[in-house]
């Protein structure tokens, strides 16, 4: 492919994405199975048009996340996986990167001009304070994240011994894909998941773990001898990331252990240079190396252990107080 063919079909590749993304939020996937139904059933199902579903019908075929076959719509291997029934399902991960996200990365060149987040610019709010106004909002992008953590966290405990521990907290761990996991692992290790009331309020966790309502800018409880810090730093600016972490040193008995674990661009082969770019738009936070996160750690007076590889992306950082 010539360049300039391949310049013109790059500038349209986010149709792809919106053809799925619409599919979700009409719940699309969701009244469909193996077997398929016709596009009159599926028009009457979710009180549309017949002839705009068979235009997005036929655009889910031709980008592969439908089968079509003798004038029925069937889920495949791919869309099932967007179905909200699905044990592994990533559908609120699909809706989590249009709306406010697309806004705001419409606006990327003004945060390059100026280092500010453009969605704050736009909305004269930060991105997490605006969330915690809207509660649909919150659960679904909880729900998002939840979706990676899963896979992220699957094998953590054969990455980082937690035995040595009596008790963990998960500090601003959302709906407790991590925890979970430890604890599972781990059913004598006494597991706590800390995150803001409204968080906690929509969690369902599982395995016994003791839920814990409040604000890592203000106070983390002192009821664990370690605490994780996961994908939460990457949020904040180091004034704020320093805060959240020296909060974490004040709440950790004399020689307990922080686990911060975060996407350390020295740490692995993949360029982060685009999770930057919508850290920059969405909150001003960043992807760091793992030589920042130890500097940040620092300041509050830890002191750095050792670092574990979790996955291809993710790395353990382990310290002590």
């Amino acid at each position: 492919m010539s360049n300039r063919a391949f310049l013109k079909s790059f500038f349209t590749e986010h149709w792809k994405y919106m053809t799925v993304n619409a599919a979700c939020k009409l719940n699309l996937f969701d009244v469909l199975d193996e077997t398929g139904k016709t596009k009159n059933q599926i028009a009457k199902l979710l009180s549309v048009p017949e002839e705009n579903i068979e235009l997005l019908l036929k655009g889910l075929v031709s980008i592969k996340f439908l089968d079509g076959v003798e004038e029925r719509y069937k889920l495949n291997s791919r869309s099932i996986l967007l179905t909200e029934r699905h044990p592994d399902s990533l559908k609120y991960a699909c809706l989590n990167w249009s709306g406010d996200h697309l806004e705001a990365w419409k606006n990327l060149d003004v945060s390059i001009k100026t280092g500010k987040s453009a969605f704050e610019n736009k909305y004269e709010i930060g991105y997490f304070d605006y969330l915690n106004k809207d509660e649909e909002k919150l659960d679904y992008y909880h729900k998002a994240m939840f979706a990676y953590a899963k896979d992220d966290y699957c094998n953590i405990t054969d990455v980082v011994n937690f035995n040595i521990h009596k008790s963990i907290m998960d500090v601003g761990g959302g709906y407790g894909a991590a925890i979970s996991n430890i604890k599972k692992d781990l059913p004598d290790l006494e597991c706590f998941l800390f995150d803001l009331d409204k968080v906690i309020n929509e969690c369902h966790l599982e395995n016994n773990v003791k839920p814990i309502k409040g604000d890592f800018f203000i106070e983390i409880p002192k009821l664990a001898e370690a605490i994780i810090l996961s994908r939460v730093l990457h949020d904040w600016n180091d004034d704020k990331a320093n805060q959240i972490i020296n909060n974490a040193y004040q709440a950790l008995p004399e020689n307990g252990s922080l686990y911060i674990i975060e996407n350390c661009s020295d740490k692995i082969d993949v360029d982060l240079s685009l999770l930057s770019l919508n850290m920059l738009c969405m909150c001003e936070g960043y992807e760091r190396s793992s030589y920042e996160y130890i500097a940040l750690a620092n300041q509050s007076n830890f002191r750095f252990m050792e670092a574990k590889k979790l996955n291809e992306l993710q790395t353990v950082l382990i310290f002590k107080k």
